[in-house]
């Protein structure tokens, strides 16, 4: 047991201490992103160098910053009249010509309308997170992902972006630092105060995202791979939970279920693994369809009321209300699915009340924060070794 979690524990104490190393005493997250943003050549600063972190960023500025962000000053720097050419509002003061035109040219910003770009308008949170979802290449409402109006909420699910930021009309130069650093590092950056540890984080340090749990799911597979040997108490050689798992045990408690044997151990060991001991406490799941990877899964016969098995979801219900999961005690084993199966998956309309005819009902719980919303992000994602835009 203690060399199978011994990955997932390094792995945790690396990020932290990596995260924390970035900060020196009484730094905050919005400085050390400035520091970032600084080096890679993306924020300059006006004359004095100064960044002006409390200041609005307005729209012009804006696309000076993506055209950085995207690689772009040598281009632009080699054909100047072809970028002006591609901006054709008229609102655009003429230091900003090129910046428009090159993002215009590559599908990072667009106007209010043919003519107008509003150079000199504030960015708003809603513009932010849809260009930094456009210089990720994550689909837009063609592919289903999110859309202008879901951008904020998208970029929330990513840990891209806080409430209160989420929230105001307006970002500033400071805000917007924080946003592009976590894009591009894939990373929350945390002070030494916060150690990025609790309700809202993982057991890697990371904010909880559906991105960031299946990347610690295919960690815990590798760990514990099919056919490990995984049973009640009576199985001869069968591993057990050893993990701390406060809050996954309330769930398995009230279910009159073992937190440490069987396929209730698993799933208290698995949930623990991501969520933590003591952090994220557990809720309900009312929706079915929002279910997650992670979230714990109990298959309960309606005529006794007794729990018939534990799984965890390792991502959300398809088009088809499936979905993969893995289990212990499957067999006396641990089970994940063969990702090239098309037969692998639970399908969720097997299950339903008394009065429906079935025989068993799924309830579900989950530990992600209630300000983490559910994405669509998920579906069908097992098997894929990383979602689009995953940091």
């Amino acid at each position: 047991m203690k060399r199978k979690i011994m990955s997932l524990a390094l792995a945790a104490v690396l990020c932290l201490s990596m995260a924390g190393s970035a900060f020196a005493a009484g730094r905050t997250e919005q400085e050390a992103a400035a520091d970032y943003v600084r080096e890679q050549g993306i924020m300059v600063g006006d004359q004095n160098g100064d960044l002006n972190l409390d200041s609005s960023l307005n729209r012009a500025e804006l696309a000076v910053l993506l055209t950085r962000l995207h690689g772009g000053e040598d281009e632009l720097a080699a054909n100047t009249a072809y970028y002006e050419r591609g901006c054709q509002f008229t609102d655009v003061p003429q230091w900003a010509t090129p910046y428009v035109g090159y993002c215009v040219r590559n599908n990072l910003v667009a106007g209010y309308d043919r003519l107008h770009y509003g150079a000199a308008d504030p960015v708003t949170p809603a513009a932010a997170c849809t260009v930094m979802l456009r210089v990720r290449d994550i689909a837009d409402a063609g592919g289903s992902y999110w859309s202008y109006s879901t951008a904020v909420s998208c970029a929330a699910s990513l840990g891209w972006i806080d409430q209160p930021t989420a929230s105001a009309t307006t970002i500033s130069r400071g805000e917007m630092a924080v946003l592009i650093y976590r894009v591009l590092t894939g990373s929350r950056p945390v002070d030494p105060q916060s150690t990025g540890t609790g309700d809202g984080y993982l057991t890697n340090g990371r904010p909880v995202t559906e991105e960031n749990i299946l990347e610690l799911l295919r960690q815990i597979e590798k760990d514990w791979p099919s056919g490990t040997v995984w049973g009640t108490r009576k199985v001869p050689g069968t591993y057990k939970n050893e993990v701390p798992s406060t809050v996954a045990n309330r769930i398995t408690d009230a279910y009159w279920v073992s937190g440490v044997y069987a396929c209730g151990g698993y799933a208290n060991m698995v949930s623990s693994l991501i969520f933590g001991d003591t952090a994220n406490p557990a809720r309900q799941v009312t929706d079915l369809s929002h279910i997650r990877p992670g979230d714990v899964l109990f298959l309960i016969r309606n005529d006794t009321g007794k729990v018939w098995h534990v799984m965890v979801a390792i991502e959300s219900p398809n088009e088809m209300n499936a979905v993969h999961y893995t289990d212990g005690n499957h067999g006396a084993v641990v089970y994940w699915p063969d990702r090239g199966s098309p037969y692998s998956r639970e399908c969720l309309d097997c299950y339903g009340t008394e009065a429906e005819g079935k025989t068993y009902r799924l309830e579900a719980w989950t530990r992600y924060p209630g300000n983490v919303p559910y994405s669509g992000r998920s579906v069908n994602a097992w098997g894929v070794p990383t979602l689009a835009g995953a940091s």
